[in-house]
């Protein structure tokens, strides 16, 4: 077996140049479709955004492959990131209502974590270095893009859609994880990132991570809240 990636710190300088570029590449997924005004070339940047999501997670597993094998209490796609990338290309394609809310409230919350604390200790070669940000990058700007050129925003209760999807996913993945080994959704142990939000042992850090989680959610959605109020939409 190969040996992972070692010697990378939180806020290192490839750490920092990751950061840079992903966020540069959120800022920028929003701002050239609202530069597009022609709907059908609109439409082809759109797909052309969701290839790329598709690609790199192709990228990502040909990767993981050669590596060391397909290993199912690792590389299966049942982090809730994976569920966001799903639901984010789908709600960026389809405007479809509860994905946005998924991938904005949980995704984006999350994945905005995700990147400034990973678990340095888990990447399989630079190619999956890459990979996670451009993936997690996604995440974060597809969202944006159903905000700002489609106008969308989250429902009174999405905050509570979200976490009744989560309960019910959390029955199948807790099970695979019981007979993989694997740690999918964080379930069977905390993970191993220099994240302040994360403490506790199981399984009482999944209360303190769900309630965090709230808070978040919570925080994101009050722009929304703050506008309808103000001006009665």
């Amino acid at each position: 077996m190969r040996q992972k990636l070692i010697g990378l710190e939180t806020f290192d300088t490839y750490h920092l140049i990751a950061l840079i570029c992903t966020f540069v590449f959120i800022i920028a997924v929003p701002l050239i479709g609202s530069k597009i005004y022609n709907k059908k070339k609109k439409q082809n940047f759109i797909i052309y955004l969701i290839s790329l999501a598709i690609i790199q997670e192709v990228v990502d597993y040909i990767s993981r492959i050669n590596f060391d094998g397909l290993n199912y209490a690792e590389d299966l796609p049942l982090h809730i990131c994976s569920y966001a990338l799903i639901m984010s290309s789908y709600a960026l394609y389809k405007k479809d209502q509860f994905c946005f809310e998924f991938s904005y409230l949980l995704g984006v919350t999350g994945t905005f974590f995700a990147i400034l604390t990973p678990e340095f200790n888990d990447f399989d070669g630079w190619t999956m270095y890459v990979t996670y940000f451009i993936h997690h990058g996604i995440i974060i700007a597809f969202p944006m893009w159903n905000i700002f050129i489609d106008k969308m925003s989250p429902r009174r209760y999405s905050i509570i859609y979200c976490l009744i999807f989560l309960a019910i996913m959390s029955i199948p993945v807790g099970i695979i994880c019981w007979i993989t080994g694997g740690n999918y959704m964080f379930l069977s142990r905390i993970p191993n990132a220099n994240n302040p939000l994360l403490f506790g042992e199981w399984p009482f850090y999944i209360i303190n991570c769900t309630i965090i989680g709230i808070v978040l959610m919570l925080i994101a959605k009050l722009p929304f809240d703050i506008k309808k109020i103000l001006f009665k939409t």
